[in-house]
């Protein structure tokens, strides 16, 4: 039996992991001050900024810094402190190449991990002048915040995972002939992924193949259907247009997988077009 609830205001939600993160950080600036909070991921040696709480510096969601010119890269790979709450005093940061572009008084990092305890990205926070030496000691309280984003974009992953597969299965766009997502099922398929770059970092692929009027477009979706990951995604945009969604793929591997796709119709005596680009975070 339910039990009603009564409240004198509606009990606080989050809809959405993004939502959900984005409070962290304002409730992290307003309990520890610094004028840029982020929660960035490492890849391609760039540390893309997935959400951003900034009150100085201009940075937004989608701007990336070179990893190599970062203090992170210095707390995570040289062991430098996590808390600098004057960084004059620390030689390390003092010699980081993007002091020339961001005037930074006081640093915050810590490493966020994923769910094989690899490096995911890391929960950052500057300010252009000196915090009170208090600020090293709230330590042990930024870690367990790490832990718990860690947590959440763990989950958030997994999430994205299930909607794709939910998308591409359930999708009400069907095309008749093949079954798959039509043009407007492409359509969410591939706003989706987008926003999964976006939001989580997700590097894709996308790939348009254009295969000959006559051929037989079924066959052509079993091909598909045989090379492609359960978490990839085909539909069929019509007159043998297929659009490819290969998730969490870069260049290579979504090159490597348009020679399969070649070489397989190739034997079926279909002579197809592959157009690739990337799905960039941004």
């Amino acid at each position: 039996m339910s039990m009603p609830v009564s409240r004198s205001r509606p009990a606080l939600r989050y809809r959405t992991s993004e939502a959900l993160l984005g409070a962290h950080l304002e409730r992290l600036q307003q309990r520890h001050g610094m004028a840029l909070w982020m929660i960035t991921r490492i890849r391609d040696n760039a540390m893309w900024l997935l959400q951003v709480n900034d009150q100085h510096y201009g940075l937004k969601q989608g701007h990336c810094i070179e990893w190599e010119r970062s203090y992170c890269i210095r707390m995570v790979e040289r062991g430098a402190p996590c808390i600098v709450a004057d960084t004059r005093e620390n030689p390390v940061y003092q010699s980081a190449p993007i002091n020339s572009n961001l005037q930074i008084g006081a640093y915050v990092g810590l490493p966020l991990l994923d769910s094989r305890d690899q490096l995911f990205g890391t929960l950052c926070a500057l300010d252009p002048e000196a915090q009170p030496a208090t600020l090293q000691d709230r330590l042990g309280e930024l870690e367990h915040d790490a832990a718990l984003i860690s947590y959440t974009l763990e989950h958030a992953l997994l999430d994205a995972q299930q909607q794709r597969l939910t998308t591409f299965i359930e999708h009400p766009d069907r095309c008749d002939d093949t079954g798959l997502p039509g043009a407007k099922g492409w359509q969410d398929i591939f706003q989706q992924e987008q926003d999964n770059c976006r939001n989580l970092g997700v590097t894709s692929a996308v790939m348009h193949l254009q295969a000959p009027h006559d051929a037989d477009s079924l066959v052509i979706a079993d091909s598909l259907a045989a090379l492609l990951r359960d978490q990839d995604s085909v539909a069929h945009l019509g007159d043998n247009h297929f659009g490819i969604l290969l998730t969490d793929t870069d260049d290579e591997k979504a090159a490597s997988v348009a020679h399969r796709i070649r070489d397989a119709l190739n034997a079926k005596r279909m002579l197809v077009r592959l157009q690739q680009e990337p799905l960039t975070p941004f």
